[in-house]
Formats: structure tokens, C-alpha cells, sequence
């Protein structure tokens, strides 16, 4: 029987595809005991309550380091723990989320074995985070200390001076010795200043400039008031009205008063003359 000339040009075609795609495969996938040997964004799918933090893991890309690492433990919050930071800081900086988010993750392995293992009442164990590997941490914030609770379990606080906010250990989620450990936590590791950035300085108030203020004019008299200004082809018009007096009621009444006796005498004087006549 003939080969089927068609069907020997697509398997010559499609079978060195097939080859690289294998290879790309084999490489991608990760070696036990290396890099990159977990995924921490599925694995934390795996749990509907710590939706919230997988969640900003992937929008940070702190995820992306988790994965890159040989030995890393993962403190993680719940979703009502999330809900709560985002509602009193709902305008957090993408950098203050994403150092934030570098504190919850120790660069090394850390399971419940070795937190009941904590002396109680010994000194911390300082463990590093991946924000000491950003180069912002200041002040060792990009520390851990980590003691032994009275009861059991294990607190989390950070080691920068003056820190407030710790966190308990609530249980562990899952552990792959010794390359991954996720462990629950109570609330958020906030260490001084991650979050509660101090505001920048108020620019100074640009200054007024002094206007110098003209005196007051003097009050002018009741009798003369101020004349309006005039222009030049006025001005020498402007004495001689303000010299004209001006007519008083006054001198009306007495010229009116001063005729009526003139009418009366000379009335009087025309009635004695016809009388005596």
C-alpha cells in the first residue's frame, strides 16, 4: 500500500512542533527542591477565606517572590481581616500595600513544630521578611519578633521600635517541608510608618507684601463742604462760586415783615387825612 502523501507531510510538520512544546513544558515545570517547586496564588485557592489576601499577593506581585523562593513561610490573615484594613485605609499606596504585603512573608521555614518549640518565656526569635530584601526598610522593620504565647501558639510583632500591632498564630494551613509553610494569623503585622506614612511638610504661606496706607484726609467743615474736582479750564472759575453767598430764608421773612409796617403807616396817615377833611 502507496503512504499517504498528505498525512506524512502534516506528522513532518506537526511532530517537531510537538517536540519543542515538550521541551518548553519540561522546562518550565518546576524541579522538586528548587524555585518556583509551589504556587502560592493555587494553593491558597484552595481556601475560600483567605480569598482576599491571595488576592492583593497577585495584584503586588508579591506572589511572584513567594514562588521564586527555596524557603518561605507565609503569615496570612483572613478575609474579614483584609476587609478591615482596606476600609480604614481605603487610599493606601500601591508601595505601602506592596511593603505591607513583603512584611507577612519570612524568608524561611517556619512550621507549628517549631513555634511550640519556643522557649516561654525566653527572649524572641527574630526572623527576616522579604521587605528587608526591597532596600526601604528602615529602622528594622523588616524584621519579625516572634515569642511564645501563654497559652500555646506563637505572636508575631515587628521588630522596629514602638510597634503596637501583633498578631497571634491561629493555626497552620499547610506546610511542605521545608521549601513552603502558610500559617494563619490573627490580624495584619503593621509595623511604624509601613502604613501610617507621615505626611509630607505644609508649604510655607507665600508672603503678602506691605501696602503702605495714605492717611485719612482731614474732615471737611459742615459750613464748606468739598467742592468736586474740576478740570483745568475750570479752575479759576471755581473761587468766585464758592465766594457768592447763598440766599438765607431768613433775610425773606424780614423784608416781607418790614413792607407790611410800611403799608400799615402810610394807611393810617391816608385815613387821618380824610377824616380830618
Amino acid at each position: 500500500m502507496a503512504p499517504n502523501l498528505p498525512l506524512l507531510v502534516l506528522l513532518f510538520l506537526v511532530l517537531p512542533a510537538a517536540g519543542d512544546a515538550a521541551a518548553t513544558v519540561t522546562a518550565a515545570a518546576p524541579r522538586p527542591g528548587s524555585a518556583a517547586a509551589f504556587n502560592i496564588t493555587e494553593i491558597l485557592a484552595r481556601y475560600p477565606e483567605f480569598k482576599l489576601f491571595n488576592l492583593l499577593l497577585s495584584k503586588t506581585r508579591v506572589a511572584r517572590e513567594i514562588n521564586s523562593r527555596n524557603s518561605v513561610t507565609v503569615l496570612v490573615p483572613d478575609n474579614s481581616a483584609v476587609d478591615w484594613l482596606l476600609r480604614r485605609s481605603a487610599r493606601l499606596a500601591r508601595a505601602s500595600l506592596v511593603e505591607l504585603m513583603s512584611v507577612h512573608v519570612v524568608l524561611d521555614y517556619i512550621d507549628a513544630a517549631k513555634l511550640a518549640a519556643l522557649p516561654p518565656r525566653g527572649p524572641p526569635a527574630v526572623v527576616t521578611t522579604l521587605f528587608q530584601t526591597t532596600g526601604t526598610a528602615r529602622n528594622r522593620t523588616g524584621f519579625l519578633n516572634v515569642t511564645a504565647a501563654p497559652r500555646g501558639g506563637a505572636v508575631f510583632v515587628s521588630a522596629a521600635p514602638g510597634s503596637l500591632v501583633s498578631a497571634a498564630l491561629k493555626r497552620a494551613v499547610t506546610a511542605r517541608p521545608y521549601n513552603l509553610s502558610v500559617l494563619q494569623i490573627s490580624n495584619f503585622v503593621v509595623p511604624p510608618g509601613v502604613v501610617t506614612r507621615p505626611r509630607p511638610p505644609t508649604p510655607p504661606m507665600p508672603r503678602m507684601r506691605q501696602m503702605s496706607i495714605a492717611p485719612s484726609p482731614a474732615p471737611a467743615s459742615p459750613r464748606a463742604p468739598a467742592a468736586l474736582p474740576t478740570s483745568e479750564g475750570d479752575a479759576g472759575s471755581a473761587p468766585d462760586a464758592a465766594e457768592a453767598p447763598a440766599p438765607s430764608s431768613h433775610g425773606h421773612v424780614a423784608q416781607a415783615t418790614s413792607r407790611w409796617w410800611i403799608g400799615a403807616a402810610v394807611g393810617m396817615v391816608f385815613a387821618c387825612m380824610i377824616g380830618y377833611l
